[in-house]
This record gives structure tokens, sequence and C-alpha cells, in this order.
């Protein structure tokens, strides 16, 4: 029987230094330890994050480390040494995309690509079996979704994010607080990942702001499959 090995030189798991007590969480008004709010979480659930324009996940870089902290402590309860990554992906509407691997979205291949269009944007994330989907929040609007995705978005997604690209909301359930440092780092990994121009400079800027301080907070509304599923 053929043998599969892992190549020498890949990339190094750039957040597995992150522990649950980095994060700082209120869930709905309450503190929630990390361990708690990710208690059912299996190294085999699947984030899907989409990023229309490419450079939006920054505003859900707090959730999207996370969730990887949270993959990474099911290997760490384990014991033993793992090279491992998480089954993550990001559906991006604009080329190239945005590489976010020093958020361990890694292969490159899985930050996909996606056209302005609900009904493929479904496929690609119903494809990839997508356990947990974070959406740019804004309103809701009609789409036309096949009965087979949806079915499939109904069976597999069982929660559902609205982020915001700046990271603030009015209206929250959960809040993550996290040391600017090494976010700092990963967000402008993302920035310099794409060519340059105004806009990317200008997002350095302001992101540079954002995490200038000694920590970082940002802020997620869950809703229903129905409602993130209008905003794709």
């Amino acid at each position: 029987m053929p043998v599969c090995h892992w190549a020498e030189g890949e990339a190094a798991m750039h957040s597995s230094n992150l522990r649950g007590d980095d994060f700082k969480m209120t869930w709905r008004g309450e503190p929630v330890r990390h361990a708690e709010f990710f208690s059912s979480f299996r190294d085999t659930e699947r984030v899907g994050i989409l990023c229309p324009r490419r450079t939006e996940g920054i505003g859900a870089i707090t959730l999207i480390i996370s969730y990887v902290t949270a993959f990474y402590d099911r290997y760490r309860e384990r014991g033993a040494d793992f090279y491992a990554y998480p089954d993550f992906f990001t559906f991006q509407r604009e080329t190239p995309c945005a590489d976010y691997g020093m958020v361990d979205i890694w292969p490159y291949h899985k930050n996909v690509p996606v056209p302005r269009d609900a009904q493929q944007t479904a496929e690609a994330i119903t494809d990839r079996g997508v356990n947990v989907l974070l959406v740019p929040d804004g309103k809701e609007q009609e789409v036309e979704i096949g009965r087979i995705e949806l079915e499939s978005a109904r069976r597999n997604i069982r929660r559902c994010f609205a982020y915001s690209e700046s990271g603030e909301m009015d209206s929250f359930d959960l809040s993550l607080e996290c040391d600017s440092d090494p976010l700092r780092e990963y967000a402008m990994a993302v920035l310099d990942s794409l060519p340059s121009g105004n806009e990317i400079s200008e997002l350095r800027a302001l992101w540079s702001e954002r995490f200038a301080g000694g920590t970082v907070r940002q802020f997620f509304r869950e809703m229903e499959l129905g409602e993130a599923l209008s905003r794709i």
C-alpha cells in the first residue's frame, strides 16, 4: 500500500503557540473561558469566512484565531507531537486572493475565489463541508440557492456569525480580546500578500492604528443559517 509523506520545508504552524488563556471572551454579556466556549469543538470541524473584498477577514481575526487555537487544543490533548493544519477556508470575490496563511488557513488553495453569485458561492461553501460560517454584517437580501446546496448547508452548517470589516459592532453576542502581538503581524501579512497600491497602504495605516494598543477587541453576532445565507 502506498504511503504518503509530508514534504520537508513546509510552512510552520504560525499560531500554534497561542493558548486559550490568551483570549478574554464574553458571551452575551457574561465572561466565558475559551475552553468552555469551544468545549464541543472537534478537530474535524471546518470554518469558512466570506471575504468579498479579500481583506475584510482581518475584522474577524480574533475569532478565526480562537477557532484555530481550539483546533490545536484537540491535538495537544492527545499529548503527542503533531503536524496539522485546520480545514478552514476563506471565500473571496476578487483575485488574486489574499493569503491568510499566517492565521493557518493554509495551504494557499484554501483561499477560494468565488464569483458574485449566491448559488456558486453556496456551492463552494457546501462542497467544502463548512460547519461554521462567518459572513460580513450587512443588509439581508433575496438570494436564490438550489435545493441541493440549501439542504447541504442545513445539514452541515451548525453555527453562523456576522462580523464587521472594522471589528466593531453595536449589537453583538460575542466579544473577543487578545494581545495585539502577534495578531498585528498576522494582519499585515494578509495585506502584504496583495499587490501594493493606495488601498493597501490605507488599510495598513488603518490597521496599524487599530493594533497600536496593547490589545485588540472585536465583536460578533450569532445568527440563524437563513440570515447568514442572505448575506452571501
